[in-house]
């Protein structure tokens, strides 16, 4: 171990084992050192760029990880992952270049996706694009995250289980509205979580958001949203038994895991709900507003409609991880339906063609401004929409800080509300 170097100048040789994360003004590597294998976080300049796979020796302070803030815990955050060690600014040489391998060539794709777009978007529009569709947000800017924060939108930039669903459900519904088969639009969907899941660099924390995305996928295809339930539990069992800190450390797991959980079991209930509302509103101009239907087996099933679908969706997930973003971040957004609900409905289209603009950089540049176009748009409006409502003084508040036990008991009621609407069949 490298404890007994704390606080003393050392120079220290060893490999990058991930992707160096962009910040605004830094860059975070994380090397293996090569004497002890132990895991250890460089904060540097945001130039010159480091790659996946060179090995470089550091020379400065060796530290513990420390907390920034009372409300985030990024010592446990890092312990997640075996990082317990951190060199800030230190002098950096190249030692050996990257030898290739699958990652190697993964995040050199994501790298060449990412530069595509960075060449024909400005900012912020060009960090938040490469959030929705590769996952990474650290280089948006600190305002618009504190906005995303505030009107309960940050789910759409970090590609958590509940994100890939959402996404992943709204491209179904896109596909639909087009006339695509249910069938083939369903394909297509868990085909473009695949294909997110390769651009971001397969990372672990990806790849159990996409399992958790893609049994979603499967219940709704099945048409019998409970019957996940087992395979999403050992989904859960597996990515736990992987590593089992991210039960304890692991906010971003925990939070996608009861988003997903929400999706399956929580959605069927406020979808029941809201179709109470509407026939008891519009029973008698029900006639005229058929809704559509599309079959399973022998079993016919109503086609939801798409802004309907992102609602409860919305709503669904929320509903399961309000206690425990109470509980981590003591604020609450007031306004976080209304304002997932005009942006989900947009990022479809906004992912559609922010793909297409960074696959036409590859092609011909030409192709890629015109998507652009089109992009820029978009992610405009979504832009606006999410500012327009961090505005407001109400839009998030801040709650006591409540102990742990809230929340046991907080699971502890849903658990038991659901289990008598899952027995009444409603």
């Amino acid at each position: 171990a490298l404890d007994v170097y704390i606080g003393q100048p050392v120079k220290i040789s060893g490999t990058i084992i991930y992707e160096p994360a962009q910040k605004e003004k830094s860059q975070e590597l994380i090397i293996e050192e090569e004497r002890t294998k132990n895991k250890i976080l460089i904060r540097t300049r945001k130039y010159p760029n480091y790659f996946y796979g060179q090995k470089i020796m550091a020379e400065k302070i060796l530290e513990r990880p420390e907390n920034f803030t009372d409300d985030f815990d990024y010592t446990a955050y890092l312990a997640r992952d075996d990082i317990f060690y951190v060199i800030n600014f230190p002098v950096i040489s190249i030692v050996g270049e990257s030898k290739p391998d699958l990652y190697y060539y993964l995040f050199s794709l994501k790298s060449a996706f990412s530069k595509n777009i960075n060449s024909v978007l400005s900012e912020p529009h060009a960090s938040f694009l490469s959030g929705l569709i590769l996952g990474e947000r650290r280089a948006i800017p600190k305002k618009l995250v504190e906005d995303f924060q505030i009107t309960g939108t940050s789910h759409i930039v970090a590609l958590s289980g509940y994100n890939i669903t959402i996404v992943a459900t709204s491209i179904m519904q896109f596909l639909a509205w087009l006339s695509i088969p249910f069938r083939a639009s369903f394909w297509l969907a868990t085909a473009a979580v695949g294909l997110f899941t390769l651009l971001t660099g397969a990372s672990a924390s990806v790849v159990r958001a996409a399992i958790m995305g893609i049994l979603v996928l499967i219940a709704r295809k099945e048409g019998r949203l409970y019957s996940v339930r087992n395979a999403l539990v050992f989904a859960g069992a597996v990515m736990i038994f992987q590593n089992p800190k991210i039960l304890r450390f692991d906010t971003a797991f925990q939070l996608s895991f009861l988003a997903t959980l929400g999706l399956v079991y929580v959605s069927p209930i406020f979808d029941d709900y809201l179709e109470k509302i509407k026939t008891r509103i519009l029973w008698k101009i029900q006639p005229r507003f058929p809704e559509n239907s599309y079959e399973v087996g022998l079993r016919k099933i109503k086609k939801p409609l798409f802004l309907r679908e992102i609602l409860v969706s919305t709503l669904s997930a929320q509903f399961m991880v309000l206690p425990l973003l109470i509980y981590n971040f003591g604020r609450l957004s007031l306004i976080s339906p209304l304002t997932n609900l005009l942006i989900l409905a947009a990022i479809p289209a906004t992912m559609f063609f922010g793909f297409l603009t960074g696959i036409a950089g590859f092609i011909f540049e030409p192709f890629a401004i015109l998507f652009s176009w089109i992009t820029w748009l978009l992610l405009a409006y979504q832009i606006s929409v999410i500012e327009f409502f961090a505005r407001f003084s109400l839009a998030s508040v801040a709650v006591l800080k409540v102990p742990f036990i809230f929340v046991f008991i907080a699971y502890i009621g849903i658990g038991y509300w659901l289990r008598r609407k899952n027995k009444s069949g409603t």
